[in-house]
């Protein structure tokens, strides 16, 4: 069940790359990302005043951390998306799921199974046809948008990874709540440096925008990841997670009209095999360790 949430959850936000992208003829980042955020944020508090519940020990470091991660990733995915389409955002942004398990290995010394980096390894060679980094026919402004949308996948590698450390101990709608309310912090702070704008002639389209990403793809979304990391590992959230970009190219294909040609297909195809290697290897893995143990002595 947590699988196929963060799945359902996954292909929701691969619509949200294009949406993002033309909001921000509207607005500036941190306009959109203050409006966004501070949606989530009033949605989110009114469920915590409602609900009461009491926060322990760790909460604020944890929810603070899990915030800046979140400040981070948005910010620079967001400004990338001024460079770069939504489906190279996306695609880069799926990144991520190269580096969870090595910090998943190498940070915590979590255990990760051998499925999980053939699925890793499958999606990272989809993600590489996909994007071309070594296209000679990209320009410089898009190749900045790529670098940012790059480092982005880094901190979004960093908020899965401890979601999944730190969702168990703590209740959700606080802890979703802080992370929304430290990246609105951030992004309030970002207004008077990067020469903020707004257009009023596209206030219809910066209104729905904001109501669908703060709503539905910040405050219920971060709700559900919070809820399905506990009770699935970091690596599978992050495999799982990987099927973003290709939700994204999807979705701006059909509805915004970007072309797709063969290597993205082709990349696309690969990173649902190695969703589907992590998934499937994984549960066979674990089926074979079970039965061992019961084996032996």
């Amino acid at each position: 069940m947590a699988d196929l949430a963060l799945l359902l959850l996954t292909l929701a936000w691969g619509t949200t790359f294009l949406f993002v992208n033309r909001v921000l003829d509207v607005a500036s980042p941190g306009v959109f990302l203050s409006a966004r955020f501070a949606t989530a944020a009033v949605v989110l508090g009114a469920v915590a005043l409602w609900r009461r519940d009491r926060v322990g020990a760790g909460f604020l470091r944890h929810g603070l951390l899990l915030g800046l991660f979140m400040l981070a990733g948005f910010v620079l995915q967001t400004i990338g998306l001024r460079y770069t389409t939504p489906a190279r955002s996306g695609f880069l942004t799926g990144l991520a799921v190269l580096i969870v398990p090595f910090f998943a290995r190498f940070l915590l010394g979590r255990k990760v199974r051998v499925a999980s980096w053939v699925g890793v390894a499958l999606a990272v060679a989809g993600l590489l046809a996909l994007t071309r980094p070594l296209a000679d026919e990209l320009a410089d402004s898009v190749r900045f948008g790529d670098a940012l949308s790059a480092a982005c996948a880094v901190a979004f590698a960093l908020q899965i990874v401890f979601t999944a450390e730190w969702a168990p101990r703590h209740p959700l709608v606080p802890l979703t709540l802080a992370q929304v309310a430290v990246t609105f912090a951030g992004a309030v702070a970002l207004l008077p440096v990067e020469g903020a704008y707004f257009h009023a002639a596209g206030a219809g389209v910066f209104a729905g925008t904001v109501a669908f990403t703060g709503v539905l793809m910040t405050a219920v979304a971060f709700f559900v990841q919070n809820w399905g990391q506990r009770h699935t590992t970091a690596v599978r959230a992050a495999l799982i997670f990987s099927l973003e970009p290709v939700a994204a190219a999807l979705f701006s294909h059909l509805y915004g009209g970007e072309p797709l040609g063969r290597a993205d297909w082709i990349g696309g195809a690969l990173i649902v095999l190695g969703v589907v290697a992590g998934e499937v290897g994984g549960a066979l893995e674990a089926r074979g360790e079970t039965a061992g143990e019961r084996a032996s002595p």
